[in-house]
């Protein structure tokens, strides 16, 4: 009976372990990685409402800088053709990716500026086969500018390296623990038990970046859209790792069930314990008979 209690705490405590530092391991994955921000940033920009933001800035410069495009219909497609090209969605994702860095480290609250360089040549480019003379104006403008307003960012100690930290001593105890847990019981219920836990270390990656955003396409308004592309962007870093957890789990519960049983071996026959003393013959008397003579 404590056998079996501790080995209940073995596994408990081990799993709980491990579902800390995979947590913390997706979370230096996605959210506390710059480059994944910058890659989800880069898929945020196809976005149609971030898109609307974002011309209606290029626009308005346009407009102010020059006044005569502003009657020029092809100005707004030109417009829409230059947020698709990958000059800009690279210069939109790094200036993501500074507010990242930011948020991390100082957390000024200045507003980051895009590369006005890139967005200046798309617009050219998109506009020069229709109009080449408006093009040619695009070009002796300023760079067109793309201010990304980040607000009063939060003032937050780095927790990358403490994050990095959890992973490590999470899973390494997990490994130890549930290993420990298989020693002290080494049967097919046990192993079925640890496969039925690794399986379910996948299952809240699974539903986040999985099966959230599916959901979140079916709801209206911006939010949703956005919320939607971050967590598919994100989830491109994690759900590996969650398919590779419920396969290796299936596996062994599977494992645990298909392997043969040990067959019983009988104890060997015991062989009849011959009597201390052994019968008289017919033609002696017997021990009662002797101590009466």
């Amino acid at each position: 009976m404590r056998s079996k209690a501790g080995f209940r705490a073995l596994l408990v405590v081990g799993f709980l372990a491990a579902w800390i530092g995979y947590d913390a391991w997706i979370a230096t994955h996605t959210v506390l990685d710059p480059g994944a921000t910058r890659n989800a940033a880069r898929a945020l920009i196809a976005v149609p409402a971030v898109q609307h933001g974002l011309a209606d800035q290029i626009t308005a410069q346009i407009d102010r800088q020059l006044p005569t495009a502003s009657r020029d219909p092809r100005i707004a497609p030109a417009v829409a053709a230059a947020l698709r090209d990958p000059r800009v969605a690279n210069a939109f994702a790094n200036t993501i990716a500074q507010v990242h860095r930011a948020v991390l480290s100082d957390g000024d609250g200045r507003e980051f500026t895009v590369d006005g360089r890139s967005v200046s040549l798309a617009v050219h480019d998109a506009l020069a086969p229709s109009d080449p003379r408006a093009a040619a104006q695009i070009d002796r403008l300023p760079p067109l500018a793309l201010d990304v307003r980040a607000g009063d960012l939060p003032h937050v100690t780095d927790p990358r390296p403490a994050a990095a930290g959890i992973t490590l001593l999470g899973i390494t105890a997990a490994l130890l623990l549930i290993t420990a847990a298989l020693l002290s019981d080494p049967t097919r219920h046990t192993t079925a038990l640890v496969g039925r836990r690794i399986a379910y270390l996948a299952v809240t990656p699974l539903v986040l970046f999985a099966i959230v955003p599916r959901a979140l396409e079916h709801l209206p308004g911006e939010v949703p859209d956005v919320t939607a592309v971050l967590l598919r962007a994100y989830g491109g870093r994690v759900l590996v790792s969650a398919f590779a957890l419920a396969i290796a789990g299936v596996a062994l519960v599977v494992g645990a069930h298909a392997w043969p049983r040990p067959v019983a071996v009988p104890p060997p026959a015991s062989r009849p314990t011959p009597p201390s003393n052994p019968p008289a013959s017919p033609d002696q008397p017997a021990i009662t008979e002797k101590l009466y003579l």
